[in-house]
């Protein structure tokens, strides 16, 4: 079916290639989020069992890049919702703190707005 309606259809992620940072988010309640967002902006998340598909202008991406030259300082077990943030192909760092301006941060805004700046 999605042959038919090609133009319609998003690519499956694992053609997307190997995504640039990966968030997760895990809340007391149970509830798990995550997101991968890849160098062009495209992003899939997941809320739940739903699933989203966003595409982040360039200039938010480079935003994240920088963010990232920063080390990702821990986080607590405590925290609520715990947030776990994975750069690249290095080990993630779960918890991650939530600093403001930090990579994990931004991360986690993207999963509340669907973008750096709502």
């Amino acid at each position: 079916m999605c042959a038919a309606f090609a133009a319609g259809c998003s690519a499956p992620a694992a053609s997307l290639g190997p995504a640039r940072y990966v968030v997760t988010r895990s809340w007391s309640t149970g509830y798990n989020e995550d997101a991968a967002i890849y160098a062009d902006g495209r992003v899939v998340m997941h809320h739940g069992v739903n699933e989203e598909r966003i595409t982040l202008p360039i200039e938010q991406v480079h935003e994240l890049d920088t963010a990232a030259a920063s080390p990702i300082e821990p986080g607590s077990n405590d925290d609520d919702p715990i947030i776990g943030v994975t750069v690249g192909s290095a080990a993630t760092v779960r918890p991650a703190r939530l600093r403001p301006g930090s990579l994990a941060e931004l991360l986690n805004r993207i999963l509340d707005s669907h973008t750096l700046h709502p």
